[in-house]
């Protein structure tokens, strides 16, 4: 299940992402990875000439203001490293940036830190033996399983295999939109708290983390499954919503009782917290919410919690 759960994963949550990024280890050897270099003035420059509108955006207005809900994809291409014309002019329109988390404050990165650095998961041998033979294939550094739960490095390894496809968190929509706002002193915040993330994230127990892990190597021996990822890509590229709208039926991740609790745990359960956050923001200043995009859909997605709650809800694109 990595591939199918990683492409929930890479658009459903945000810090993961980038903090098992900076764990891969750079390698000549034609095998590993390939990894991202820094963007350069050149690539923002390059990516700006070409610069279209991608992912989902809304207009939510209430009291006399306007505000924007925006659907991310967490992992991105060099060439995506620029918002288009229609995001660019709504975010310009907004006094502040909302993030899932704010990773600009210490506060946060430091949690994340300690999150990362935790004590290991009790895990049979076999598995951890699995586990690290999986771990060395990416060219992750072998110390690294040694602390942290094995959540956390089953997701580094779903990391490495959208590298594999050239889709880097380095080049994703949070990043530029970041680059934006921090550029022109735009106040960034968090719609909810790191241990949020966490509870939705990881594992209860040792055994439940011990189904995620084997499942997740299992699903490494299915060269198909990265399809999958593929075709998520290409709906939020795209901006075909319909698509995105029935992932849950072609995306062969919510099968099992443990699959759909999960899914529902990291997707929908996150979900009024968030417009909690969003409601509060926008009653003082109008805010650009730029979140994972399976966040938007069905019954339960932020646009039709917030018109429940008395906002005007439109689609930019």
């Amino acid at each position: 299940m990595l591939i199918r759960r990683f492409a929930s994963l890479v658009l459903a949550c945000g810090f993961m992402s980038g903090a098992a990024a900076a764990l891969a280890a750079p390698s000549a050897e034609g095998a590993c990875p390939p990894q991202p270099s820094p963007p350069s003035r050149e690539l923002m420059q390059k990516a700006q000439q070409q610069a279209v509108d991608r992912g989902f955006l809304w207009r939510i207005s209430r009291d006399g203001r306007d505000s924007f809900l925006y659907g991310t994809l967490h992992a991105g291409r060099p060439e995506w490293f620029a918002l288009g014309p229609r995001t660019e002019a709504s975010l310009s329109r907004a006094g502040t940036l909302a993030l899932e988390i704010d990773v600009t404050d210490p506060a946060v990165q430091a949690a994340l830190q300690g999150a990362m650095q935790g004590p290991p998961r009790a895990l049979p041998a076999e598995l951890m033996r699995s586990l690290r033979a999986a771990w060395a294939t990416e060219c992750l550094p072998a110390d690294t399983l040694d602390r942290g739960a094995a959540e956390f490095h089953v997701m580094q390894l779903g990391v490495a295999q959208a590298q594999r496809q050239g889709l880097f968190p380095l080049y994703g929509a949070e990043s530029v939109l970041l680059v934006r706002s921090l550029g022109r002193q735009r106040p960034v915040v968090g719609l909810e708290s790191v241990q949020t993330q966490l509870s939705a994230l990881l594992a209860r127990d040792d055994e439940e983390a011990a189904t995620m892990v084997r499942e997740a190597l299992a699903e490494l021996q299915r060269p198909q499954a990265v399809h999958t990822l593929e075709r998520l890509t290409r709906a939020w590229v795209t901006g075909d919503l319909k698509d995105l709208e029935a992932h849950a039926e072609w995306c062969d991740c919510v099968n099992t009782p443990t699959e759909r609790e999960s899914y529902a745990r990291l997707v929908d359960g996150r979900n009024p917290g968030m417009v909690n956050a969003i409601e509060r923001l926008h009653a003082s200043a109008s805010v650009f919410a730029a979140v994972g995009a399976l966040h938007l859909v069905g019954p339960r997605g932020l646009p039709a919690l917030l018109a429940a709650r008395g906002f005007k809800v439109s689609r930019v694109f």
